[in-house]
């Protein structure tokens, strides 16, 4: 079989095309009406609580106000998503790439964090349950039990999570009811690969790893979407691009905790899911 290179990164392009497998016309109308879990969380956690969500923009977003004897600090923090569900106040989170990779932003993360969760540090005097999803994780069934069965049952007491509502959940977000043809979680085509985190990135998302343990395929998936990746980019790149600059460390980091992770052994039955960079037919 012919890779196809890129002629500007001689990188080998990627083999499939996802919107093609689940038989939409474009990139651009499968982002609209359906857009994986990152365009469409909103309708995933409508679906599994059974309640209108507020937020999706700057505009429509919750602002909280962090307090400091009794007056406003700055500008408010915006929620991505929130609810009031079982008379608790529920936000979702959804962390992009610069969660990982600025200092900056995950010293933001903390202390949105801290006056969320602590009633006497925001202007509403509320705790907010805060639930936060990583730009990397898509919705398999795995990962649907941790967040909406595990995670919900140890942060709101009762879980959430059914097999009629999974299903519902992933014809809305990937157009199939085939669980084979879920995205897989990992980076497939992304720039903002483990290699460009930092290191309190790199440890959040080891920490993140850590947390999903019961679900082996979850970490599976993971590192088999890097594996290929680095694959295709150093296929027809054999030489360092520059003095101790290895091509498979633009996608993963030096990092001696994120190798061991890395290196771990995979199983094939975990790898049930869609890979853009697989060399499979899914046609």
């Amino acid at each position: 079989m012919k890779l196809k290179r890129n002629p500007k990164t001689n990188i080998v392009e990627r083999y499939n095309s996802y919107h093609k497998v689940i038989n939409v016309k474009s990139a651009k109308k499968f982002i609209k009406d359906h857009g994986a879990l990152e365009h469409g969380l909103e309708k995933c956690l409508e679906i599994f609580f059974d309640t209108k969500f507020q937020g999706g923009n700057r505009e429509k977003e919750l602002k909280v106000h962090e307090i400091l004897n009794g007056k406003k600090l700055g500008q408010p923090f915006g929620c991505d998503w929130y609810a009031k569900i079982d008379n608790k106040h529920i936000v979702f989170e959804f962390n992009g790439n610069h969660h990982y990779q600025s200092s900056f932003k995950i010293l933001t993360d903390w202390r949105k964090n801290e006056v969320l969760s602590d009633p006497s540090r925001n202007h509403f005097g509320r705790k907010f349950i805060v639930f936060k999803i990583p730009y990397y994780m898509q919705l398999t069934k795995d990962y649907a039990k941790y967040l909406f069965r595990d995670l919900a049952t140890k942060k709101l007491g009762k879980s959430y999570f059914s097999n009629e509502k999974f299903k519902k959940a992933i014809k809305k977000i990937y157009n199939t009811y085939r669980e084979d043809l879920i995205y897989a979680p990992g980076l497939h085509t992304s720039k903002q690969t483990p290699a460009t985190f930092n290191e309190d990135g790199i440890e959040r998302f080891l920490k993140e790893m850590e947390d999903m343990k019961k679900y082996p395929s979850i970490k599976s998936q993971i590192i088999h979407s890097l594996r290929l990746y680095i694959s295709d980019v150093t296929y027809f790149n054999k030489k360092p691009w520059k003095k101790d600059k290895e091509w498979k460390n633009l996608i993963i980091p030096k990092n001696k905790s994120f190798l061991k992770f890395f290196n771990s052994e995979l199983k094939k039955e975990h790898l049930n899911c869609f890979f853009e960079r697989e060399k499979k037919n899914y046609y």
